[in-house]
Protein backbone atom coordinates (compact mmCIF):
# COMPACT_ATOMS: atom_id res chain seq x y z
CA UNK A 1 0.00 0.00 0.00
CA UNK A 2 1.64 3.58 -1.18
CA UNK A 3 2.70 4.98 2.02
CA UNK A 4 1.66 8.91 0.78
CA UNK A 5 -1.83 9.69 1.62
CA UNK A 6 -4.42 9.69 -1.49
CA UNK A 7 -6.13 13.50 -0.75
CA UNK A 8 -8.40 15.76 -2.08
CA UNK A 9 -8.41 19.49 -1.78
CA UNK A 10 -12.15 20.83 -0.33
CA UNK A 11 -12.77 24.31 1.14
CA UNK A 12 -10.95 25.24 3.87
CA UNK A 13 -13.80 25.03 6.40
CA UNK A 14 -14.52 21.49 5.62
CA UNK A 15 -10.58 20.84 5.93
CA UNK A 16 -10.57 22.01 9.62
CA UNK A 17 -13.62 20.43 10.59
CA UNK A 18 -12.57 16.66 9.23
CA UNK A 19 -9.13 17.29 10.72
CA UNK A 20 -10.63 17.80 14.01
CA UNK A 21 -12.98 15.23 14.16
CA UNK A 22 -10.19 13.09 13.28
CA UNK A 23 -7.75 14.58 15.71
CA UNK A 24 -9.99 14.54 18.51
CA UNK A 25 -11.26 10.86 17.45
CA UNK A 26 -7.55 9.44 18.06
CA UNK A 27 -6.84 11.11 21.21
CA UNK A 28 -9.96 9.71 22.93
CA UNK A 29 -8.94 6.48 21.52
CA UNK A 30 -5.53 6.84 23.32
CA UNK A 31 -3.61 6.30 19.61
CA UNK A 32 -0.50 8.29 18.84
CA UNK A 33 -0.30 9.71 15.01
CA UNK A 34 2.75 7.08 13.94
CA UNK A 35 0.11 4.00 15.59
CA UNK A 36 -2.78 5.43 13.34
CA UNK A 37 -0.29 5.86 10.36
CA UNK A 38 0.85 2.05 10.80
CA UNK A 39 -2.94 0.62 11.02
CA UNK A 40 -4.03 2.10 7.94
CA UNK A 41 -0.91 1.90 6.07
CA UNK A 42 0.30 5.67 5.46
CA UNK A 43 3.31 8.14 6.23
CA UNK A 44 2.68 9.70 9.74
CA UNK A 45 3.22 12.85 8.02
CA UNK A 46 -0.15 12.49 6.11
CA UNK A 47 -1.58 12.35 9.18
CA UNK A 48 -0.62 15.29 10.42
CA UNK A 49 -1.58 17.18 7.51
CA UNK A 50 -5.07 15.49 8.22
CA UNK A 51 -5.65 16.47 11.24
CA UNK A 52 -4.03 20.12 10.47
CA UNK A 53 -6.06 20.93 8.11
CA UNK A 54 -3.89 21.39 5.25
CA UNK A 55 -5.49 18.26 3.22
CA UNK A 56 -8.75 15.71 3.17
CA UNK A 57 -8.42 11.90 2.75
CA UNK A 58 -10.87 10.55 0.12
CA UNK A 59 -13.87 8.90 0.77
CA UNK A 60 -11.44 5.53 0.91
CA UNK A 61 -8.94 6.79 3.11
CA UNK A 62 -11.09 8.28 5.57
CA UNK A 63 -13.37 5.25 5.89
CA UNK A 64 -10.08 3.20 7.36
CA UNK A 65 -9.34 6.12 9.44
CA UNK A 66 -12.52 5.68 11.16
CA UNK A 67 -12.44 2.29 11.15
CA UNK A 68 -9.21 2.31 12.84
CA UNK A 69 -10.62 4.14 15.05
CA UNK A 70 -12.79 1.91 16.13
CA UNK A 71 -15.75 4.46 14.98
CA UNK A 72 -18.15 4.38 12.34
CA UNK A 73 -19.22 7.31 9.28
CA UNK A 74 -22.22 7.58 10.87
CA UNK A 75 -21.57 8.44 14.23
CA UNK A 76 -18.13 10.45 12.88
CA UNK A 77 -20.51 12.88 11.18
CA UNK A 78 -22.96 12.58 13.86
CA UNK A 79 -22.67 16.16 15.54
CA UNK A 80 -21.95 19.72 13.45
CA UNK A 81 -19.09 21.35 14.79
CA UNK A 82 -20.07 24.54 14.22
CA UNK A 83 -23.64 24.52 15.80
CA UNK A 84 -23.97 26.21 18.83
CA UNK A 85 -24.76 23.65 21.18
CA UNK A 86 -25.27 19.50 20.29
CA UNK A 87 -28.28 17.36 21.87
CA UNK A 88 -28.49 14.03 21.88
CA UNK A 89 -31.78 12.98 23.01
CA UNK A 90 -33.14 10.25 25.50
CA UNK A 91 -32.30 6.77 23.79
CA UNK A 92 -30.21 7.87 21.24
CA UNK A 93 -27.27 7.84 22.59
CA UNK A 94 -24.52 5.68 21.31
CA UNK A 95 -23.61 2.69 23.68
CA UNK A 96 -20.10 1.22 23.59
CA UNK A 97 -19.28 -1.86 24.92
CA UNK A 98 -15.19 -1.42 24.93
CA UNK A 99 -13.19 1.43 26.22
CA UNK A 100 -10.53 2.04 23.89
CA UNK A 101 -7.72 2.76 26.48
CA UNK A 102 -8.81 0.91 29.53
CA UNK A 103 -9.56 -2.74 30.56
CA UNK A 104 -12.67 -3.53 32.00
CA UNK A 105 -15.43 -6.36 32.17
CA UNK A 106 -19.44 -6.01 32.83
CA UNK A 107 -18.94 -1.97 31.79
CA UNK A 108 -21.07 -0.56 29.01
CA UNK A 109 -20.26 3.31 28.25
CA UNK A 110 -23.23 5.30 26.86
CA UNK A 111 -21.23 8.20 25.63
CA UNK A 112 -23.13 11.46 26.98
CA UNK A 113 -20.26 13.73 24.19
CA UNK A 114 -19.93 12.52 21.00
CA UNK A 115 -16.32 11.90 19.87
CA UNK A 116 -17.15 14.41 17.02
CA UNK A 117 -17.42 17.47 18.98
CA UNK A 118 -13.60 18.03 19.29
CA UNK A 119 -14.64 19.28 22.97
CA UNK A 120 -11.96 19.19 25.54
CA UNK A 121 -14.14 16.93 28.33
CA UNK A 122 -14.74 13.00 27.90
CA UNK A 123 -18.39 12.24 29.76
CA UNK A 124 -19.86 8.86 29.99
CA UNK A 125 -22.87 6.80 31.62
CA UNK A 126 -20.80 4.02 33.19
CA UNK A 127 -23.11 0.89 33.17
CA UNK A 128 -22.09 -1.63 35.52
CA UNK A 129 -23.08 -5.23 35.99
CA UNK A 130 -22.80 -6.84 39.74
CA UNK A 131 -19.15 -7.98 39.80
CA UNK A 132 -18.38 -5.67 36.74
CA UNK A 133 -15.19 -3.38 37.08
CA UNK A 134 -12.10 -1.76 35.71
CA UNK A 135 -8.85 -0.81 36.77
CA UNK A 136 -7.28 2.24 35.23
CA UNK A 137 -3.49 2.89 35.50
CA UNK A 138 -3.25 5.13 32.75
CA UNK A 139 -2.52 8.58 34.40
CA UNK A 140 -2.13 11.63 32.85
CA UNK A 141 -2.80 15.37 33.52
CA UNK A 142 -6.29 16.52 33.95
CA UNK A 143 -9.38 15.98 36.45
CA UNK A 144 -12.29 13.19 36.83
CA UNK A 145 -15.66 13.54 38.14
CA UNK A 146 -18.19 11.32 38.90
CA UNK A 147 -21.45 10.84 40.60
CA UNK A 148 -23.50 7.58 41.29
CA UNK A 149 -26.79 7.68 39.38
CA UNK A 150 -28.28 4.39 40.77
CA UNK A 151 -26.48 1.39 42.74
CA UNK A 152 -23.40 0.90 44.39
CA UNK A 153 -19.86 1.44 43.44
CA UNK A 154 -16.37 0.65 45.38
CA UNK A 155 -14.36 3.29 44.27
CA UNK A 156 -10.34 2.83 44.74
CA UNK A 157 -8.09 6.28 44.60
CA UNK A 158 -4.06 4.84 44.62
CA UNK A 159 -5.12 2.67 47.51
CA UNK A 160 -8.22 4.24 49.52
CA UNK A 161 -10.92 2.29 48.69
CA UNK A 162 -14.48 4.68 49.06
CA UNK A 163 -18.11 3.12 49.68
CA UNK A 164 -20.02 5.32 46.91
CA UNK A 165 -24.08 4.62 46.81
CA UNK A 166 -26.72 6.55 44.59
CA UNK A 167 -26.22 10.28 45.12
CA UNK A 168 -22.56 10.31 45.99
CA UNK A 169 -19.77 12.25 44.20
CA UNK A 170 -16.45 12.45 43.85
CA UNK A 171 -13.04 14.02 42.16
CA UNK A 172 -9.89 13.65 41.88
CA UNK A 173 -6.60 14.72 39.65
CA UNK A 174 -5.92 12.47 36.47
CA UNK A 175 -1.73 11.53 37.69
CA UNK A 176 -3.48 9.45 40.42
CA UNK A 177 -4.56 5.94 39.58
CA UNK A 178 -8.06 4.58 40.38
CA UNK A 179 -10.16 1.89 39.72
CA UNK A 180 -13.86 0.70 40.62
CA UNK A 181 -16.20 -2.31 41.08
CA UNK A 182 -19.78 -2.85 41.55
CA UNK A 183 -20.33 -5.04 45.06
CA UNK A 184 -23.60 -5.25 44.73
CA UNK A 185 -26.40 -7.46 43.29
CA UNK A 186 -28.09 -4.83 40.49
CA UNK A 187 -26.82 -2.91 37.31
CA UNK A 188 -25.06 0.35 38.83
CA UNK A 189 -24.94 3.81 36.77
CA UNK A 190 -22.67 6.56 37.26
CA UNK A 191 -21.81 9.77 35.23
CA UNK A 192 -18.41 9.90 34.96
CA UNK A 193 -16.74 13.09 33.54
CA UNK A 194 -13.10 13.56 32.81
CA UNK A 195 -10.15 15.21 30.98
CA UNK A 196 -9.12 12.71 28.13
CA UNK A 197 -5.52 12.09 27.42
CA UNK A 198 -3.52 13.79 24.85
CA UNK A 199 -1.05 12.52 22.97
Amino acid sequence: MSKAAKVEKMPASRDLQIGARVRHARILAGIRMRELAERIGCAESSISKIESGHVVPSLPMLQRIVEALGRDLSSFFGADLDAPAIIQRAGQRVVALTDPIRDGKGIKYERMISFATGNLLEANIHIVEPGGGREDRVTHQGESFGYVIEGQIELTIENSPYMLSAGDSFSYKNHLTSSYRNPGTVVARMLWVNTPQVH
